[in-house]
């Protein structure tokens, strides 16, 4: 009990002082949890069974964030980025692992923990920047549950080599039928859950409590890592509005388990040797680099523009939570040392630290201009007097009818293939970029259009839009106030995304009385 009270203690000492200095949390939790470890009072069989707890909640909590509905339309560019990347890391960290002398069951370990990104981390940036809908953040997150159910269909087959081939096929079946039965509940039984307890959260609490526990026991039965049955109960969970309504009171346990993990890692990695730190920093260098190379090239075979297809190669590079559960299962058989389990822990965190670093606009657009292959917009003579529309989903599109049937010579931006292909069919006159992009602005006439209309989601992207086109009257749909500030600050017209449907614009349209006379007078 002293052993996982100091745990307890470290964990409040680490999110206090995080908290006060307003600094980033992991980092403190690590130090204090490598200071614990450093004193020797903290059993390393502790240790290890706080890590399972801790990675067995948080990648429940992980799951809870895959809804596989959210993927939408974008389920063909999932499965090819999905499996190449995961293809591409897999045989590039078996080569890698077996060229700085690793075993090949340890190269197997170290290639596996190499194949996943991290759900929580892409999620909450994915949240914090409010990209969670646009099209390359369900991409990302099809890739990330794609990856994670790789990860537990794999898992058996690395950990049962040994024992030959028929328990690795058992192994296999009972992954995939885990995994089925999740999916299953996902869409039968998730639901009802909500309906049934939507009064009583208290009730509908425990009853997704009582869902992850079965899940694990699963998981136990059937000789699979516990983390497993913990993630695939989230995965049966995420469907609307069940993942919704237990978000919420689980976001508590999810900050305290996130503490104790972080401090439990830090006590049992401690201070690496040089030869797991220099590993390690290899691997590192290979997930930043070769994966927003793949997924880019990928994401753009499959229809993305430029820019996203970055943004999700940025996003993606990093190990995965899954990482340390594969370290640990191969550190708990017996199979990887601890300078292996060392090294997967070192990659998982460094990488999980540096991705709000290089999956910011900044990184992005200067990978943009390096760019080889970058795609140029279409339109070479920039057209005037014209409406310009930045986005055309699904607030965008019923606009557009209405502007075109009421005769206003019409220019769209997207970075949908989809829809570009569909205007195109119209004989819309159509470019397919970022709508933010300046040499996109540039070649649609931003600046001689008689009025712009932005449906973008991002406020310093449509403030972008307005720095550019300075002067020309500029409509933006926005979700909250402070968005609704910025822009009406840059001289834009911000409508707020509940009033930004077709009428609203068009209503603001007449009374402006922004018509080719009034603007040559």
């Amino acid at each position: 009990m002293t052993g996982f009270a100091l745990l307890l203690a470290g964990a409040a000492v680490g999110l206090g002082i995080a908290h006060f200095m307003r600094l980033p949390s992991i980092p403190l939790l690590l130090v204090v949890g490598a200071l614990l470890g450093f004193t020797g009072a903290v059993p390393p069989e502790l240790l290890q069974d706080a890590i399972v707890l801790g990675v067995t909640f948080l990648v429940f909590f992980a799951g809870l964030e895959l809804n596989p509905e959210r993927v939408g339309e974008q389920r063909r560019a999932v499965l090819w980025v999905g499996l190449v990347q995961f293809f591409v890391l897999g045989v590039t960290g078996l080569a890698v692992a077996l060229a700085l002398g690793h075993d090949l069951t340890a190269a197997l370990y170290l290639a596996l923990a190499m194949t996943a990104s991290s759900t929580l981390v892409v999620v909450r940036l994915l949240q914090s920047r409010q990209q969670l809908f646009e099209p390359f953040g369900r991409l990302v997150l099809g890739v990330l549950l794609l990856q994670d159910l790789a990860i537990i269909l794999l898992i058996p087959v690395v950990t049962r080599l040994p024992e030959g081939s028929w328990a690795v096929v058992e192994g296999l079946l009972a992954a995939g039928g885990l995994a089925g039965a999740a999916l299953l509940f996902a869409r039968l039984g998730g639901p009802r859950l909500a309906l049934s307890f939507r009064h009583d959260e208290e009730t509908l609490l425990l009853v997704v409590l009582g869902v992850l526990f079965a899940f694990i026991a699963a998981a136990s039965f059937l000789g699979l890592p516990l983390i497993a049955g913990a993630f695939l109960a989230g995965v049966a969970l995420s469907p609307f509005p069940t993942g919704l309504v237990v978000r919420g009171p689980l976001l508590s346990l999810s900050d305290f388990f996130l503490a104790i993990f972080f401090v439990a890692l830090g006590g049992l990695v401690g201070r690496p040797d040089l030869i797991a730190l220099g590993q390690s920093l290899v691997f590192v260098v290979l997930l930043i680099v070769v994966t927003p190379i793949v997924v880019t090239a990928v994401a753009e075979r499959m229809g993305l523009s430029t820019r996203p297809a970055v943004e999700s190669g940025l996003l993606l590079a990093q190990a995965s939570e899954f990482s340390l559960v594969v370290g640990l299962w191969g550190l708990m058989a017996g199979q990887i040392s601890v300078r292996v389990f060392t090294t997967v822990a070192l990659v998982t965190v460094i990488t999980m630290l540096l991705t709000p670093f290089i999956g910011t606009d900044r990184v992005t657009w200067r990978l943009m201009r390096l760019h080889p292959l970058r795609r140029e917009p279409e339109i070479v003579d920039p057209p005037s007097d014209h409406i310009l529309l930045l986005g055309c989903g699904d607030s965008g599109m019923p606009l557009l009818e209405t502007l075109i049937a009421s005769g206003h010579q019409m220019v769209v931006v997207d970075d949908d293939a989809a829809i570009i292909e569909r205007l195109q069919d119209g004989d819309v006159p159509c470019v397919r970029g970022d709508g933010s992009d300046r040499d996109v602005l540039e070649r649609v006439g931003a600046r001689n259009a008689r009025l712009i209309i932005s449906t973008i989601r991002r406020a310093h992207d449509n403030a972008e839009v307005l720095r550019f086109a300075a002067g020309v009257p500029t409509v933006v749909r926005v979700f909250d106030g402070a968005s609704a500030d910025l822009i009406s600050s840059l001289g834009g017209t911000p409508v707020v995304y509940g009033d930004a449907g077709a009428d609203g614009f068009l209503d603001w349209f007449t009374r402006s009385g922004v018509t080719a006379e009034s603007r040559q007078g």
